[in-house]
């Protein structure tokens, strides 16, 4: 007797197909054919689950921050090590990472002449912008941001090398990789707790 899969287990393959997709072919890929033969249903059980490419790009922004959150959620740090490894999260460090990324890129690019799409991208950054807040409050209460920091100004700086240094990271900019991307990560950090004067 064939196993019985859940639905919400279905959609999160679908969707990670989907993501896979993505990154190996681009928006032109993300069709229910190419998505199907993906994740090795039929595109009528594809269908099911996502009854528009609407709703199979949205859930795809969705799975990328749920993804995020549960690595995120699973760190047990404290301090500046806690704010190091959930900023890692957010790096094309390894391949899962990575997928997600040129995913969520693709996306967003979609999402700024996409009018239905454009609410699940501007969640998900949202969601990155609590992450940079997030450690820069870790810094604070560990006495690792210097006390004439302003947080709000500095996670939004945060956010903003941060996202640099993921598109560095996925165009291959720096030959050490991944330890090239957490090192500038580390030194900015560093600098943080350090006054600005």
């Amino acid at each position: 007797m064939p196993r019985r899969i859940d639905a919400g287990e279905r959609t999160a393959e679908i969707a990670a197909a989907a993501l896979r997709v993505l990154e190996r072919d681009g928006l032109p890929g993300l069709s229910v054919r190419g998505v199907a033969t993906e994740a090795g249903i039929a595109a009528a059980s594809l269908r099911r689950a996502f009854p528009t490419q609407h709703a199979l790009r949205e859930y795809c922004l969705e799975l990328i921050e749920e993804r995020a959150r549960v690595r995120i959620a699973a760190l047990d740090l404290t301090g500046r090590p806690l704010a190091d490894a959930l900023l890692a999260q957010l790096l094309p460090l390894d391949e899962e990472r990575r997928t997600e990324l040129v995913a969520q890129v693709q996306l967003g690019v979609l999402a700024l002449t996409d009018d239905e799409l454009r609410p699940a991208a501007a969640r998900l950054s949202a969601a990155v912008d609590r992450a940079c807040r997030g450690a820069i409050g870790i810094l604070a209460e560990a006495g690792d941001l210097g006390d004439d920091r302003d947080p709000e100004y500095e996670a939004q700086r945060l956010r903003a090398l941060l996202d640099g240094i993921a598109m560095h990271g996925l165009w291959g900019g720096d030959p050490r990789g991944a330890s090239g991307m957490l090192g500038m990560l580390a030194r900015h950090l560093d600098e943080l707790g350090r006054g600005v004067s």
